[in-house]
Parts: structure tokens; sequence; C-alpha cells
């Protein structure tokens, strides 16, 4: 029975989320919104505190005129008179005048009449309706007192103050209609030119996801808000261009790696295959040499796999950081050269007036000068001579072979992988391109660096600079 496999997590795309009604809206126009509500509230809370206080300021009027007259010329009981000479009390006012035996005195030049279903006889002003029959929008103005048995109730119609207190308000209103249209214009002017910036940043981005990553957004004034983003987004801009520029060309030397690095083993393993083939088909009858050439070749791409798993090692492997002395490591390694080379000559040097300490992994330092002095040996074709010195805060060693030397264009590429001065030399002689690559690459990892100068015909000079340890 087939085991049953596992089906993959189905993931749903997450659904956008639902903007609100002030999300959709521009920010200009929001802007615009919300400073013409927030100037709206302002002038509508002055107009009621104006219209409040004009309103108390109209109503003490009236009732210092209704105290006035209910104490002064209303509270005789003679101040209406058969004769028509005798002078007459405003008509704007209301007067009633109740006697003890009942009858009735009513002063009244209105076509309305105070709602007197609820007054009081305690010198108290208030406010009433129009009685049945007048107007009924009318409101009164009421004040009503007894003495000597004699009911008083003096009142005044409060149209003329309502009239004043509406047109104020309509006036208001105008007003208010006014500022508001001129503040909206000039707002959306103000919004339309302070968001410019933003404009242009948002231009900027839409180059730059067209693909022009040249664009920056124009420097303004680090004093305002949009300045200071203007500045952060440029330098964050130019770190995304140089981490865009950085993986477009790590992805060129990958697959510029991965082409060569199946080119070196396609060959060693056409070889393999040919001889095998050969033998199998009885063009070659020696099995001893079909077997060594096999094993030449086996051991050709074992070196490069090597060589590979070297090169990953260096790049991803963590660095320790512990006192080496370059000078004794040198010495070391030249020793093992020579015996791996009896006939060539190797030459140490101490030019340090110190003792060369640096803070570094001792394996992978080894490492370094072993290629370094190899290439000498293998691709120079002459002597080596080994010098360590200190220069400033660095703790320098030279390389040097006395032998062909390189052209300055050979010489901008050795530190590439691969790479191999004369394309035709044999896998033998020209080894697997990585060695120069793996010395850069664990150099760059203890924060030196390595250079080379070259002359045909007169040598190759290999340098070597690492962060000395005090």
């Amino acid at each position: 029975m087939d085991p049953q496999v596992p089906s993959a997590p189905n993931f749903e795309p997450e659904e956008p989320r639902r903007l609100s009604v002030l999300e959709e809206i521009p920010l200009r126009s929001l802007l615009v919104m919300v400073m013409v509500v927030i100037a709206a509230a302002g002038l509508a809370a002055s107009a009621l505190v104006v219209n409040g206080i004009m309103r108390e300021f109209t109503l003490s009027r009236v009732d210092q005129d209704l105290t006035n007259a209910a104490t002064g010329w209303a509270a005789r009981n003679d101040f209406l008179r058969p004769d028509s000479s005798t002078a007459r009390p405003p008509s704007d006012f209301y007067v009633q005048k109740i006697f003890q035996d009942g009858s009735r005195l009513i002063l009244n030049d209105s076509d309305s009449a105070p709602n007197l279903s609820e007054v009081k006889y305690d010198d108290q002003l208030f406010t009433v309706g129009s009685a049945a029959g007048g107007d009924s929008n009318s409101r009164w103005r009421v004040i009503s007192r007894q003495r000597d048995g004699i009911r008083t109730i003096v009142a005044l119609n409060l149209r003329r103050e309502d009239r004043i207190i509406d047109r104020l308000m309509a006036t208001q209103i105008v007003i208010g209609l006014i500022v508001l249209s001129l503040l909206g214009l000039v707002s959306f002017w103000g919004v339309r030119k302070a968001l410019r910036p933003l404009r242009d940043v948002e231009r900027t981005a839409a180059s730059i996801a067209a693909g022009d990553l040249d664009r920056r957004v124009p420097s303004l004034p680090t004093s305002t808000e949009v300045g200071r983003l203007s500045v952060a987004l440029n330098v964050m801009l130019s770190q995304l261009q140089r981490s865009i520029e950085e993986s477009r060309s790590k992805e060129e030397q990958m697959r510029r790696f991965v082409g060569d690095a199946s080119h070196e083993l396609r060959t060693p393993l056409t070889s393999l295959r040919g001889y095998t083939e050969l033998y199998q088909s009885g063009a070659m009858p020696d099995a001893d040499k079909v077997l060594a050439k096999v094993n030449e070749e086996a051991g050709r791409m074992g070196y490069l796999v090597e060589d590979l798993l070297s090169l990953t090692r260096a790049e991803g492997s963590p660095t320790k950081r512990e006192k080496v002395d370059i000078f004794e490591l040198v010495l070391n390694v030249a020793s093992s050269m020579r015996a791996a080379h009896p006939n060539r000559m190797i030459t140490v040097t101490n030019d340090a007036d110190d003792v060369p300490i640096v803070l570094g992994d001792q394996l992978k330092i080894h490492r370094v000068f072993t290629n370094l002095i190899n290439n000498g040996l293998v691709h120079g074709g002459a002597d080596v001579t080994v010098r360590v010195r200190l220069e400033g805060t660095c703790v320098c060693v030279d390389v040097i072979d006395n032998g062909c030397g390189m052209s300055e264009e050979v010489a901008s590429h050795v530190f590439e992988r691969f790479y191999r001065a004369d394309s035709s030399r044999s896998r033998a002689s020209g080894g697997s391109g990585l060695g120069l690559a793996i010395v850069k690459s664990l150099v760059e990892q203890h924060q030196g660096s390595v250079t080379v100068e070259s002359e045909l015909g007169v040598g190759t000079t290999f340098t070597v600079c690492l962060p000395r340890s005090s």
C-alpha cells in the first residue's frame, strides 16, 4: 500500500481590508474638510455665545423697563382717566388692574395679549406665550404684583427683541458661510502648496517602481517634516539602490559560478566516460592505462570539489577570534611548502619591529598564505619570498615571486572564481581557479584586504593586510 503523502496546506490570500469612508478621501480634501469643520464649529460656538449674551442683554433691558413700570406709573390707580388730555402710558405695554370688586382695567394697544393663566403675584419676572386668539408666535415678558388689594399685571411683547435676535442669527449665518467659503479656498491653496513635496515623492516613487533607480526626492530644508522625510527617503533609496545592485551583481556571480562549476565538472566527467567507452568498445584494451586515466581525472574532479567545498566553508563558517603570530604562522606554512616543493626556494623575512599579532582564525589565515605561496610556486614558476612588516595599525605580508608575471588586465581578475589567465592551459597546471577567490573571501572575513601588483617578465607581489592586535 502506497504511503499517503500529506497534502500541501491551502493558503488562501488574505482579503483586503475594507477602507472606511475617511480613508477613501484624498488627503488634500480631508485636510480641507477638517479645517472647514473646525472653523464651522468655532463659528457656531461663537454665534451661540453671542446670541446668548445678546438675548440676556435685551431681556435685562425689558426686565428693567417692566420693573420701573410696575413700581412707577403702573402702580398708580389713576394713571388712566376719562380726560383724553391726560397723558397715557407707552402703548407697547400691556397693563391690567384687577380691583377688589372684580372689575378690570386693561391697557393694550397690541393685537394680542399675554397668557395670564399661570401668573403669580409675587413680583417675579417670567416669560409666557400669547393668549388664545392672538399671535401664537409672540412671547411676552410679565411681572405681577399685589398692593392694597389691587392686582397689577405689566407685560411687554418680545416680538421686537426676538426679531433683533433672529436678524443677528441670520447675519451670523451669512457671515459664517462667507468666512467658511474663503477659508475653504485659502486652505485648499495652502494645503495644495504644502503637499507639493509629497507629490514629488509620489512621482519619484512611481519612477523608481518603473525602474529608474537613479531618481531622488528633491532636497528640502530639514527644519520641516517634509524636508526630514525627503532626506530619510533619499538615504533609504541610496541604500536600496546599492542593495539591488549588489543583489544583481551577486546573482550574476552566482550564475557565472554555477556555469563555470558545471563546465569544470563536465570536463573530467567527459574524460571518465570517454575512457570507459573506449575500454568497453575494445579500442583501448589496456585496463591498467584506462584505470590510471580514470584515477587521474577523478583526482582532478576531487580537487575541484574540494576547492568548492573550501570556498563554501570559507564564506559560510564562523570566524574564530584568537591571537595569531603572523611571522610564526608564515614560517610554518613555508616549512610545509618546502616539503611539497623541495627543489624550490622559499625565503621568509621579518621586517616588523614588534611582534606581528592579529586577532583571527589561525586555520583560515594558514589557508590564505598556503594558497598564495602555492600560487607563486605553481603558476609563477619561480622562487617565492615572504616578507612580514608593520604598516600603521595593520600587519602586512608580501608574497613575492620572480616568475613570468601578469598583465594589468589579468591582474584585475585573478580573485574571481574559476578565472585563469590562459584558458587553453590544462587543468593539471591551471588548477581549479578557486585558490585566490578563497584567499579574498578569508581575508575579508578578517576585515582585511588583499591586493596584487604584477609586471610581465618581472614577477608578482600579493599583499595581505590584517588589523593588528594591540
